[in-house]
């Protein structure tokens, strides 16, 4: 059977066809090898790995695998994103984006991005990479929202067909003064706020949307729709469009996939035999050893700085250089892709687990770890990152914990009680799935009820010389009490403890997080670093709103340097004024102003516990007290989305309630029981986890805040995509394009006027109207109607001039 021969871009059809739109399942198994096959001789034909977001540039704007490019003419470089010498960082440039470089001169280069990684100068020369660098976010937060770092972006400059002497010679001038010795873009970068700088994908995707929409209206995707102008509609295209080529590049049977970067499978093979020119296949076995090297604890090894020592920069020939170092850190994640999966039970011969752990920094960080390894960690494919430095709670699920102990008044968790007895087994899954019985007895992260650590111990009390405190305990590792500030503590700066704190707080300086609830804090008061001395935090600087006896309520966990602080906003003030807003001792308060102090109700009683749903056993209560201090972490830390609304994974809010470098299991379960007990209230929202590899729900669910009621309606109410496209594309549809005249030909004057009417349509009345020279203007039709015979009349024979 002979192969299709492989699609041309302005000589047939479009192959950007409506069922791209629609999903992989939607189109037609002839269909889907011709788009597949094309793909992997595109990937055949670049120098660089086929990323999804080239794939979709190739699909859309025209990739000629017999040219080895794009078509400049056709593509108006104008709307092009300028780059040029920039001292200060500039905007991120996310895989797929089209560049002309410019250093002032008269000529400038066109080029693609078909790479990019973090460059975060505390990755060691030796690969050796900080455990809280590994799946950290990129960059770090400013105080606009908005986040910088530093890239290396890589380009290819051949993208729009290979380089004369002249190019050749502005490239040289460019390495001088924009890009490095490697011809790579490297420096300071700034990523928009409430994105995560790591995802290509949903970066050229808002590129797509926001600045390059002009581009994006310009080729077939806007065709295909009956209203391109409906931006919900265009944007559920574009993400659909990137999940179905994202899927077909995953089921290529040619192509080997990393992280969203496809290398044919042949080339592979033959590098991993022959290596390229200076850096022999030897060498990149050497990185990969040096990648599985472990210590005591987890060890994160980054692939760049070990592939860069091994070839110096400028040097020749250079094989990092220019679109070459995207296919070797490519092709050297792949080859540690392929030892660890030849791990069995987890691990290799040396008893070591070896996973990637962050797929973007310094070209990809790898993890080590020696046994005993989490057998969460285990089960989980090692090539999917889990970004465990950074998130190091993720790796304690399955750790076996301690019973929790009776802590009485002023003790925390040292009485010679025993320990509290467990209650009986509870078929029921607080966290999965009710609707699924085979995940009925599990509990977070798989584990059966009966081996989840119980609740709190019930609430005691502690005096300060603030009043009364409220005391939680959960074992040895939390505790979370409400004090009332007398005004000596406003005015001097300080926060008394109760006397069970001080077991828990260690002697050096802390951050604390401050949250007061309804009212906004500058960034100073937000997050302050305070000391310790004897049973007071010193340096505490509190808001001018505060008024003497105004309620504080503060979690604080053992061997965390972060202590979370947040008031209680009232629904009516106090009876002293309206600027009294927020809970207080009203004794306290009553004496500071000189008013009559409140008279003393006997009859008062507790308040009673909220009853708990039906098949929750009272250790599954979690936290009441830690209930404020969850919505101000994620409306502070919370990743942002539609309608306001912010959201955290339990491992994350553990994080932002008491820093990133705790690691503390019992801990985990109680924020995880406190955050469900809120979805109860109907306060938060839970999302389940994306489905693991083998059809299984992940156990990673995320919880969601919105600001108010209405908010969350809406948010439950946004369409699928589906849903936004019901109706919306213009199935087998054939979409207008230009295409490429043979010698001889012009354009009839019937196909200029129809482009004309196209462009000012499509870009308005400025745009320029003029049909490029060499091809024609084909208007777009049902496929299979039978009409492609006349709109060839379009162009006829060019006149012989004399």
């Amino acid at each position: 059977m002979t192969a299709a021969p492989v699609w041309r871009p302005f000589d047939d059809e479009p192959l950007f066809v409506p069922e791209l739109l629609l999903g992989p399942g939607a189109i037609p198994t002839d269909l889907i090898h011709r788009i597949v096959g094309y793909l992997t001789a595109v990937a055949q034909t670049r120098s660089a790995p086929l990323h999804i977001c080239t794939a979709f540039n190739a699909l859309h704007f025209g990739f000629d695998v017999e040219t080895h490019g794009y078509r400049a003419e056709v593509l108006t470089p104008d709307l092009f994103v300028p780059v040029a010498v920039q001292p200060q960082a500039r905007c991120v440039l996310p895989v797929g984006t089209f560049v002309h470089l410019d250093r002032g001169g008269r000529r400038s280069l066109l080029a693609e991005v078909v790479a990019r990684y973090g460059a975060d100068p505390d990755v060691d020369v030796d690969g050796w990479t900080p455990a809280e660098l590994s799946g950290a976010p990129a960059g770090v937060e400013q105080s606009d929202g908005t986040r910088t770092g530093i890239e290396r972006v890589i380009l290819d400059v051949q993208a729009f067909g290979a380089l004369n002497a002249a190019d050749y010679s502005e490239l040289s001038r460019l390495r001088r003064q924009v890009l490095d010795n490697r011809g790579h873009l490297t420096g300071p970068v700034q990523y928009p706020a409430g994105t995560d700088g790591r995802d290509d994908v949903a970066l050229y995707a808002a590129y797509l949307l926001g600045p390059a929409r002009p581009l994006l209206l310009g080729g077939p995707l806007a065709e295909l729709l009956t209203d391109p102008g409906d931006e919900q509609v265009l944007a559920a295209a574009l993400h659909q469009t990137f999940d179905t080529i994202g899927q077909l590049l995953d089921g290529a049977a040619g192509l080997r996939i990393w992280n969203g970067y496809a290398v044919c499978g042949d080339r592979f093979t033959r590098r991993s035999h022959e290596g390229w020119p200076g850096l022999p296949a030897a060498d990149i076995d050497d990185v990969v050893a040096t990648v599985r090297r472990s210590a005591p604890n987890p060890r994160y090894t980054a692939v760049w700085p070990l592939l860069s020592s091994r070839i110096p920069a400028g040097g020749t020939p250079d094989s990092l250089g220019l679109t070459g170092a995207a296919d070797i850190v490519v092709h050297t994640n792949l080859v540690a892709a392929d030892l660890a999966d030849t791990a069995v039970d987890g691990l290799l011969p040396e008893r070591v687990h070896l996973r990637a752990d962050d797929p973007w920094q310094a070209g990809g960080v790898w993890r080590t770890q020696r046994e005993p390894v989490s057998a969460l960690v285990v089960a989980t494919d090692p090539r999917i990152p889990l970004g465990l430095g950074h998130s190091p709670a993720v790796d304690t699920f399955e750790m076996v914990v301690p019973a929790i102990e009776y802590a009485g008044p002023g003790t925390l968790g040292n009485s010679d009680r025993p320990a509290e007895p467990q209650p009986e087994h509870v078929e029921t899954d607080p966290l999965g799935d009710d609707d699924n019985p085979d995940e009925k007895q599990l509990g977070p992260a798989g584990r059966r009820i009966d081996e989840v650590p119980p609740g709190p111990t019930p609430a005691d009390t502690n005096t300060t010389e603030g009043g009364e405190t409220d005391l939680v305990v959960v074992a040895d590792s939390l505790i979370v009490f409400t004090v009332a500030l007398r005004e000596s503590h406003w005015e001097a700066g300080e926060l008394p403890l109760p006397s069970a704190a001080t077991g828990v707080l260690g002697a050096g300086p802390l951050i604390m997080q401050l949250h007061h609830d309804g009212d906004t804090l500058d960034d100073s008061e937000q997050v302050q670093q305070i000391n310790r001395s004897g049973a007071t935090l010193t340096g505490v600087s509190w808001p001018w709103s505060f008024y003497a006896g105004i309620k504080v309520t503060v979690a604080a966990a053992r061997n965390a340097t972060r202590i979370s602080v947040t008031t209680t906003l009232l629904n009516q003030p106090l009876p002293y004024g309206d600027q009294y807003r927020w809970d207080a001792d009203a004794a306290i308060l009553a004496a500071s102003i000189g008013a009559e102090p409140p008279a003393a109700d006997s009859a008062a009683m507790p308040p009673s516990p909220e009853p708990l749903p039906p098949g929750i056993s009272e250790r599954q209560r979690g936290i009441s007290q830690l209930q404020p201090l969850i919505i101000s972490a994620l409306h502070r830390h919370g990743e942002q989305g539609a309608f306001g609304a912010r959201r955290l994974t339990g491992p994350q809010l553990l994080a932002a309630l008491f820093g990133p470098e705790l690691v503390a299991p019992p801990l985990m379960w109680q924020v995880v029981y406190t955050c469900d007990r809120l979805v109860d209230a109907g306060t938060l929202i839970k999302e389940p986890g994306d489905p693991a590899e083998d059809g299984r729900p992940s156990r990673l669910e995320t919880f969601v805040w919105w600001p108010d009621g209405t908010a969350r309606r809406s948010g439950h109410q946004l369409p699928t995509r589906a849903e936004i496209l019901a109706g919306q594309v213009r199935e087998h549809w054939v979409p207008a394009f230009k295409r490429r005249l043979q010698p001889g030909h012009q354009a009839s004057d019937t196909a200029r006027r129809e482009y004309a009417a196209w462009v000012l349509k499509v870009y308005g009345p400025s745009a320029d109207t003029r049909l490029p020279d060499g091809y024609t203007w084909v208007r777009g039709q049902l496929r299979g109607s039978g009409e492609p015979a006349p709109l060839l009349h379009l162009a006829v024979p060019q006149q012989s001039r004399h």
